[in-house]
């Protein structure tokens, strides 16, 4: 077993590579570096340097052509006019990525199917504060305070997707490598200064919001040192409302006819959700050249966003107490009158989440032929997901009625009788949370890469390096879950409970459904601790001291990594049939040591400690090759292997038993109790995968791609039940486990046309993305499920017109259905087809002054989801239509 000494092993390679560094500084007749960071920043200076739609075209098809593997980009003027909201959903203009949204906003990314990624920036990688894999501390599913919501748009100079990785870049990317590259004080034709200031708006909302960017750069006349300074700051109020559900479908037997099993939902939600959010991020960059040959940078990144989010919703169970049902064709519940207990329901939650990122970079040359680089980074993120609820529920001797039919309008009605939603006598409250959920991951990496320089033959370079990593992540929640017996009267609780109005919830929709109900305000609804009138509460042990209860403690847990990375790669370059032929082959070794710590719960509540340990290896083998058939056609095509550790959550040796084991009168255990835990053992996701591409680049920015990829997956992570025994007592317990080949294979289009002539100025850039997969995984029904994310059919297009200051484009995505997960009922859980049109609209009144209108979501969409069949209704919510006007001046 291997072990690392963390400060021996960053002294040693410390001074290592900082002492050719110092040598070249000190010779000032070192030529001029030309590593591959040298070779990116000179890619970064055409890219920034163009201006309009075209020239940012231009560069993004540069970058795809001259790169070695299989890439695709987007650089500074593309994500300056493109009408989207935030980097993830820049990135789903790229072909082979595909966009998840929560709350309207994209907010998370697959690259070819597959949420397996590595997310770099600057070329170092970065995680949220939930580790590898997370995407922040949301408890909803329906909005999402991650990583890509954290990074600010307008301090990218260029977004790049790498789908075959060579043995030089990071692992861990079984759908790709993002990396975000930002802008850099040496780079460009002149200094870049920049003030914008916009304002927003939200239909659904109706509120008004606001933006400002301030970005600073200045260097000296000889440009041997510059610094770049950049800030941005916004606030925005976001709105959703529609039906949800908590916890979806479930199979019951039909009352009526008690040998037939039909399906429904368990917990129907008519749900209004206000977010508050503010962010704010700040960059800084020195770079400096003390001498030819060597550079010495320092890049640190800030982000953090603040949400203030209320949460109401009437919530009831359309299976409990059935009668009148109607089913479809497929035992689906769709209408009926349910006397299970209407219940109003209220959230207040204090959400809080940055990302902190910082950088020592150095480039130099040692001798004639070797170039070589260092790099220390380090990071930290945190989350806190703050959350006060409280559920009120009917008087005892009241029965409350729902009459429902989900075939009504796009959201269903909801006719609500046998209880007074506004009347305080009628209720009570029987459940109380005050949690806190937090994370934080600290992340350090100390790296160095060479390239040593053959000279003219075929075999032109050697690439060599290593890299050590260590991330370290802790989740330590705070958890009050208070259920006084009986529950407390709403008429004893006084200021704490007023009338909820929402007269703007969905007009036209969900007839029948009360607008005013009773609900706990922010205002008034602090911690548990707030209601020194209620000792019930107050004092209660939970509230008294929640880090030491049985819910905190079953989500408290730590993971520790270590990496140990070390890689070469060759490169080639001949001429077969006076076609020039040029690739790389290498090899990349990846070790990981990993310690995680959980608490075992057993079911009569009893805590006990618990530590894994367990080490990896892995050899990753690749090459690809680049054919140059002529001046305009490229065909490309490579293989690698591939490897993926499971994500950081997933790793919790926690494991937390219910207490609902069933044992006959001789003490004979006839039905298993159940569990839910974490699964520290799993093995990474493993994948053999194939890229093939041919490319025809004509005139200045035209570029006609077609590619076909296929993944052999023999290694992957699912969720499921498996059989364990505790204590001699058997369970059920919910984790994930490791499932066996799968395949993913796919085809992408890519067409960027530039017109010309009478149509001068026009111009269509259009994606398309067919993937499909096979897994071993099925539904109760029997039929095979595909990675759950994975839309088989996928398109964008994006048209435009610019002409002198005028530019104006429209931006359609449209996504087919895709798999979430399975249900309680073991049925699909599937996303309904989504489309989304965008447009702006820039006018430059000078060089230095550019005023930009965004419209975002203008065909007011709906996000759906359902159970098994499209008739099965999950969710659906709308968002509505956002706008922004945005004023740039440039000095």
């Amino acid at each position: 077993m291997l072990r690392f000494r963390r400060s021996t092993l960053f002294t040693a390679l410390g001074t290592c590579l900082l002492a050719p560094m110092l040598a070249a500084a000190q010779d000032p007749a070192s030529p001029p570096a030309t590593t591959a960071a040298g070779e990116q920043q000179a890619q970064t200076l055409d890219a920034v340097s163009v201006v309009g739609i075209r020239g940012s075209l231009e560069a993004s098809r540069d970058l795809k052509r001259d790169s070695a593997q299989i890439v695709d980009a987007i650089v500074a003027d593309d994500i300056g006019k493109l009408p989207d909201t935030n980097v993830a959903e820049s990135l789903a203009r790229v072909a082979g990525v595909q966009l998840e949204r929560g709350m309207g906003e994209g907010s998370d990314i697959l690259v070819r199917g597959l949420r397996e990624n590595v997310l770099l920036y600057n070329g170092r990688q970065i995680v949220d504060a939930t580790g590898r894999g997370g995407n922040g501390l949301d408890q909803l599913a329906t909005s999402t305070y991650g990583l890509l919501s954290l990074v600010p748009s307008e301090l990218i100079s260029r977004l790049e997707v790498t789908k075959l990785a060579g043995a030089d870049q990071l692992s861990g990317g079984l759908g790709g490598i993002v990396d975000i590259h930002t802008r850099q004080p040496l780079s460009g034709d002149s200094e870049q200064n920049v003030v914008s200031l916009a304002g927003t708006y939200d239909e659904m909302a109706d509120s008004w919001g606001h933006n400002a960017f301030g970005l600073l750069s200045r260097r000296n006349e000889d440009r041997t040192f510059g610094a770049l300074l950049s800030a941005t700051y916004g606030r925005r109020n976001v709105v959703q409302q529609g039906l949800d559900t908590f916890s979806g479908y479930a199979r019951f037997t039909d009352p009526v006819d008690r040998t037939t099993q039909r399906f429904g939902s368990t917990d129907m939600r008519a749900q209004n959700i206000d977010d508050d959010r503010t962010k704010v991020g700040v960059s800084a960059v020195l770079q400096w050249r003390p001498a030819d040959g060597v550079e010495l940078s320092w890049d640190t990144f800030y982000s953090r966003q603040e949400a203030e989010r209320d949460r109401y919703w009437i919530a009831f169970n359309p299976s409990a107490g059935l009668t009148n049902a109607v089913y479809s064709d497929h035992d689906i519940l769709l209408a009926g009158r349910s006397t299970g207990t209407v219940l109003l329901n209220t959230e207040v939650a204090d959400i809080d989440s940055d990302v902190l990122s910082s950088a020592l970079r150095a480039s130099f040359r040692v001798g004639d032929r070797l170039d070589g680089s260092a790099e220390l980074d380090w990071g930290r993120s945190t989350a806190s997901y703050n959350q006060r609820y409280m559920r009120l529920a009917p008087m005892a001797a009241l029965t409350s009625v729902t009459d429902f039919d989900l075939r009504s309008g796009s959201f269903g009605s909801f006719n609500v009788s046998g209880v007074n939603v506004v009347d305080p006598s009628q209720w009570r409250m029987t459940i109380m949370f005050d949690n806190d959920w937090r994370a934080q991951t600290d992340s350090r990496a100390l790296r160095t890469d060479w390239s040593l320089a053959f000279g003219d033959g075929a075999l032109r370079s050697l690439d060599f390096g290593a890299r050590f990593s260590r991330l370290e992540s802790l989740q330590d929640p705070r958890r009050a879950d208070i259920r006084p017996a009986g529950g407390i009267p709403v008429s004893q609780m006084g200021p704490y409970i007023r009338v909820y109005s929402n007269n703007d919830f969905l007009p036209g929709e969900f007839n029948g459904l009360p607008r005013d109900y009773l609900g706990a305000f922010r205002s008034t609804f602090g911690g548990c601790d707030s209601f020194t009138t209620l000792p019930q509460i107050s004092q209660n042990a939970q509230c008294l001291d929640p880090g030491s209860t049985a819910l905190a403690y079953s989500a408290t847990f730590s993971v520790d990594e270590d990496f140990l990375e070390a890689y070469a790669k060759l490169n080639w370059d001949t001429e077969v049939s006076g076609m020039a032929l040029g690739g790389n082959v290498g090899v990349r070794f990846v070790g990981r040591d990993m310690t995680s710590r959980g608490n075992l719960i057993s079911g009569t509540g009893v805590l006990t400690p618990s530590s894994f340990d367990r080490d990896d290896r892995e050899v990753l083998p690749s090459a690809v090759a680049k054919l140059q058939i002529s001046d305009s056609l490229v065909l490309r095509g490579g293989a690698a292997k591939v490897v993926a550790f499971p994500n950081t959550e997933d790793l919790n040796n926690g494991v937390t038993l219910n207490n609902n084991a069933v044992f006959d009168a001789n003490g004979v255990q006839t039905s298993p109790g159940t569990g839910s835990g974490g699964a520290p053992d799993l093995d990474p996701f493993k994948a053999t995968q194939y890229d093939l591409s041919l490319e025809w680049y004509y005139g200045g920015q035209g570029l006609l791609s077609a590619g076909l990829f296929y993944k052999d997956i023999s290694t992957f992570i699912v969720q499921r039940q498996s059989a364990e025994t505790y204590s001699n007592v058997n369970y059920l317990v919910l984790r994930k486990i490791n499932g066996d080949q799968a395949k993913v294979k796919g085809a992408e289009l890519l067409a960027q046309v530039p017109f010309s002539g009478m149509f001068d100025g026009f111009g269509v850039v259009a994606t398309y993305t067919w993937i499909d997969s096979e897994t071993p995984i099925t539904d109760i029904n029997g039929n095979a499920m595909t990675f759950p994310g994975l839309s088989k059919n996928n398109a964008n297009l994006i048209g435009y017109y610019e002409n002198g200051p005028f530019g104006i484009r429209l931006a359609y995505n449209w996504r087919d259905e895709y798999l979430v997960g399975l249900s309680a009922a073991s049925t699909g859980i599937y996303n309904d087809t989504y489309k989304d049109l965008s447009a702006s609209m820039s006018y430059d009144f000078s060089e230095r002054l550019s005023l930009k209108l965004e419209g975002n979501n203008l065909l007011d969409s709906e996000q759906r989801t359902f159970d098994g069949y499209p008739e099965g209704l999950r969710t659906n919510v709308v968002f509505g239509r956002s706008y922004k006007a945005s004023l740039t001046y440039r000095f």
